[in-house]
């Protein structure tokens, strides 16, 4: 049975992915200095990286491409000439509690971890998160003006940042030059909240409050490019649907969120002239009417808005977006949190989703905490996965299950690729349709080679063929597998 995806995007060439002009920008100086680009086809080739429970990141062989496509049982058909959404990039969160960690390593070891997650040999991660004052992995609670009643912002200072989360951020620069951030409260100073704390509570909407608020925006955008951070845009709240009062953060409804983005905060970025991309995130609810319509249904505010930022707990809202407002960027934001397993299973879960979301038009994707320390626990004791994990004690590295979830996409699929079309069939007695929309997912990049990512999520290795055109090749998926296969000249 063939799997069916969605309508495929036209996408504007105005709507150029985050770093896409500069790549374009360098394989023309590489052209003129390399005679690699001639205009002669290149051989079809294939690569292959495989990841099990017991073997991550192995390279294994595919057979011999052949001029007809053989007969399979489990076909993966590929049709470049059928492309969806463009792909802006992967990344994680930078937190004060993974900083900490990483400078309890001597600088080899240091070196090492930044360059697992931001070289081109690594993750390359070019596209992350940094919270705007304290979230819940944050050392302790502060916001960037705690002086109740300064609505001028007269005290608003970036002066800790400088010290812990710009200098992570530079570090991650030095492997990762084109990285962009992206900055997203989890609470408003505390004072301008209806219980005057950072813990629970509601965003208060009288005039003077909101429009310091906006203010406060305007002010960190502009301290963070001057510190020398590629601040490319904002969100206005963290998970605004939550008020439980077990970590930083701000509960505003929908209509709340459209009035101080339409009338204070859009106002006053254009006033100061910072020009900077204003999302909608980040959102964890599924239900377009409770924040999406409200905001990108304003004819004021809604031309506006760059694009959505879904959490987890609004992943399925995505296809629904793209449906009723198309073209429209998404992405991402987080990840399930779990509670510090860091499991092979959960690792196969983040990578199915990571395969749904994208299949469902997001255009990026981003974990959550990239480095945790061996305790993995939050300044508000919670304890959460992570990419990697780092033995302070005993000064020891541990790449997670989940590491390779995001690397099998993060590492192959650049900046600028597109997704294609792909669909997958089954006729294996007694097992279900393996490639669905979770399973199965298809780019090309600006280079030209295809990249298909595959999972394997039975106990039984899987014999799949590849097709692309006439080219075609068979390879043998393990049993509870993660797999990226590089096509190159099909």
């Amino acid at each position: 049975m063939l799997t069916t995806l969605p309508t495929p995007l036209k996408v504007s060439l105005h709507q150029k992915p985050l770093a896409q002009i500069a790549f374009i920008a360098g394989a023309v100086l590489g052209c003129l200095t390399q005679s690699a680009c001639s205009l002669a086809p290149t051989a079809p080739s294939i690569a292959w990286v495989s990841s099990t429970p017991s073997a991550q990141w192995q390279s294994l062989p595919a057979t011999a491409l052949t001029a007809t496509p053989p007969t399979g049982a489990n076909v993966v058909k590929l049709d470049p000439q059928t492309t969806y959404q463009p792909i802006d990039g992967f990344g994680g969160c930078f937190n004060e509690l993974a900083w900490s960690a990483v400078q309890s390593l001597d600088a080899p070891l240091q070196a090492e971890v930044l360059k697992s997650l931001f070289a081109e040999s690594g993750c390359n991660f070019n596209l992350c998160r940094v919270g705007i004052g304290a979230n819940d992995f944050a050392l302790e609670w502060y916001s960037l003006d705690e002086t109740p009643g300064d609505f001028a912002m007269t005290n608003f200072s970036i002066e800790r940042d400088r010290k812990i989360l710009i200098p992570y951020i530079k570090a991650a620069m030095q492997y990762q030059p084109k990285l962009a951030v992206w900055g997203v409260p989890w609470s408003p100073p505390s004072w301008m909240k209806t219980n005057n704390q950072y813990q629970g509570g509601a965003m208060k909407q009288d005039a003077p409050t909101l429009a310091a608020y906006a203010l406060y925006f305007s002010k960190y955008v502009q301290a963070y490019r001057e510190a020398g951070v590629n601040l490319y845009a904002i969100h206005p709240q963290n998970e605004p649907t939550y008020n439980n009062g077990n970590y930083p953060q701000c509960h505003w409804t929908g209509a709340e969120l459209n009035t101080f983005l339409r009338d204070y905060l859009l106002p006053q970025l254009k006033k100061d002239r910072v020009n900077v991309q204003v999302w909608l995130g980040t959102i964890v609810s599924g239900k377009l009417p409770e924040y999406v319509d409200p905001v990108l249904g304003d004819a004021v505010t809604g031309p506006q808005i760059s694009g959505i930022g879904y959490q987890y707990g609004g992943q399925p809202a995505f296809l629904a977006t793209h449906q009723k407002y198309p073209g429209l960027k998404m992405l991402q934001t987080e990840t399930e949190c779990y509670k510090g397993e860091n499991s092979w299973t959960q690792a196969q879960t983040t990578f199915s989703k990571m395969i749904n979301d994208l299949n469902n038009f997001a255009n990026g994707y981003t974990f959550w905490n990239m480095i945790l320390s061996e305790k993995s626990t939050s300044s508000w004791g919670w304890k959460q996965n992570s990419l990697v994990q780092i033995d302070t004690q005993n000064k020891k590295i541990t790449y997670e299950p989940e590491f390779y979830s995001l690397k099998h996409f993060s590492h192959f699929v650049h900046p600028g690729a597109t997704r294609i079309s792909a669909t997958g069939q089954s006729d294996l007695t007694g097992t279900a349709n393996p490639f669905t929309t979770s399973n199965l997912i298809a780019f090309r990049n600006p280079s030209g080679e295809l990249v298909v990512i595959l999972r394997n999520p039975g106990n039984d290795p899987l014999p799949v063929t590849l097709q692309s055109g006439n080219s075609s090749s068979n390879v043998t998926l393990p049993a509870q597998s993660m797999n990226t296969l590089v096509l190159s000249g099909w």
